[in-house]
């Protein structure tokens, strides 16, 4: 009887599932500000790991089909990337929805490697008097507001 129960739950869900028109998919919320951040920190992962096991000399934007997988890591086309020298950028090629900078600013410690673009500058919420500048080549292609997440390797 149960059983019977059961199966007519679950053929309710399923009918009103495939009901639901685009429009009202639509409705699905968004990514959460912190899942982006979290998604944002393993994607920077992703290119660190590149440079130091990959490619220790590389520089410019890795594809990302060439990144390595990194656990719990979905692809995100929001994400972009720049390698100069010993120092990889990672940011928001757009302004995504939320409050991404404080989420990473909190994951990165408060260290004042992680914040938002400001004139071609890396400017971290802890310490805004402190810019660091971007690589000439991104520093004006990063729009101003979206998050920015440096990284310092050093290959062996």
């Amino acid at each position: 009887m149960y059983a019977l129960a059961i199966v007519a739950i679950f053929a309710a869900l399923i009918a009103a599932y495939t009901t639901l028109t685009d429009s009202q998919m639509a409705f699905v919320p968004a990514a959460s500000a912190q899942a982006l951040a979290l998604n944002m920190g393993e994607y920077r992962q992703s290119v660190i790991d590149y440079v130091l096991q990959v490619d220790p000399g590389f520089q410019g934007s890795v594809p990302a089909g060439n990144l390595p997988a990194v656990a719990n890591y979905t692809p995100n086309p929001l994400w972009a990337n720049y390698v100069q020298g010993n120092m990889v950028v990672v940011y928001a090629t757009s302004q995504p929805p939320g409050d991404v900078v404080s989420d990473i600013a909190t994951l990165a410690l408060g260290s004042v490697m992680a914040g938002s673009a400001v004139n071609g500058s890396e400017v971290s919420p802890g310490d805004p008097a402190l810019a660091i500048p971007l690589p000439a080549p991104i520093a004006t292609v990063v729009p101003n507001g979206a998050p920015v997440w440096l990284a310092q390797v050093y290959p062996s």
